[in-house]
């Protein structure tokens, strides 16, 4: 059965609490940041949740892979960190580590929207993504562009370097898309946008341990229907992000999960017709009025309803 997961941004005290009252058990460590300062910081995560009833079975974070993405020099270093990083998340309990091949360019990694204040139900707060709208020019300024065939092969080196750490210590690493699933984007390559391309990505090793993340919103951007995806990667299948969009690739919405295109409840019973026992979390929800969010599209109020949007379906088959 899935088991439900929770995001806490900022993690404090309170929410921690709060994560267990709502009946999930687990919080996932969260920063697309991707700074050396994971090291002291994760410890401290873990004391945290363990004192409020929580496990941490999925990290959402690592140190820096930039150089490892676009081959720049002290990608080694940043490989050897991330077997560092491996064996320190194992040691924790960890069992998936999503990460993502984005080129790290922006602080979000390369997540790219072009409006945080768009007005979806009740005037709530959400992200979009406007192609049209879209400064491609000034994305990604003084980044050097590299081929897509070069970013792959990066991709493979670094894999085939970490992949039998973590297969050792039973980490399973969890392949994000792309977000949005768009390539190129400031005329940067990125290599996990398509269906095809993770094929290609659980083709270069069939490790357990190499394996994807179940964005919904991000294989719904692709055009996918999601049900399929599911059957096609169940294998290897590691962790699901929960969310809904309206629109597609180009032009679409980041909605509350009753209020978008797609049908959650059959992509939530197909999850379990497959015998899905992994984490699932709520992914971006728009900001409820009154909030303060710190994080964009982590506002803690829009994903305690998605949690309990979650487990309604759930309950209800």
């Amino acid at each position: 059965m899935t088991r439900l997961a929770m995001v806490a941004q900022p993690p404090t005290p309170e929410r921690l609490k709060a994560i267990k009252q709502l009946g999930a058990n687990d919080v996932v460590q969260y920063s697309m940041e991707n700074h050396a300062a994971i090291f002291k910081d994760f410890g401290q995560f873990v004391e945290a949740a363990n004192d409020a009833g929580l496990s941490v079975s999925v990290v959402e974070a690592g140190p820096p892979i930039g150089a490892i993405v676009l081959g720049e020099p002290g990608w080694d270093e940043q490989t050897q960190d991330w077997i560092k990083a491996i064996r320190i998340f194992a040691k924790a309990g960890v069992e998936v580590i999503c990460y993502n091949f984005m080129p790290q360019v922006l602080d979000d990694a390369m997540v790219v929207r072009t409006s945080y204040t768009t007005e979806t139900r009740g005037g709530a707060l959400t992200s979009a993504f406007c192609a049209s709208e879209l400064d491609d020019e000034g994305l990604a300024p003084g980044v050097t562009p590299i081929s897509r065939e070069a970013m792959r092969a990066n991709l493979a080196r670094f894999l085939e370097t970490v992949l039998p750490v973590a297969e050792k210590h039973g980490i399973k690493l969890a392949m994000h898309p792309d977000d949005p699933p768009k390539s190129p984007m400031g005329k940067l390559h990125r290599i996990m946008s398509t269906v095809e391309d993770f094929e290609w990505l659980l083709d270069l090793s069939d490790s357990p341990s190499n394996g994807l993340t179940l964005c919904i919103g991000c294989f719904a951007e692709m055009g996918c229907d999601v049900t399929e995806i599911i059957e096609r990667f169940k294998e290897r299948l590691y962790f699901v992000h929960f969310r809904n969009i309206s629109g597609e690739i180009d032009d679409f919405v980041e909605t509350f999960p009753d209020d978008g295109d797609l049908n959650l409840a059959r992509i939530l019973r197909k999850l379990d017709d497959i015998g899905y026992e992994g984490c699932m979390r709520p992914d971006h929800a728009p900001s409820l009025s009154g909030e303060n969010v710190e994080m964009e599209g982590y506002g803690f109020q829009g994903h305690i309803f998605t949690l309990g949007y979650i487990r309604g379906l759930m309950d209800a088959g």
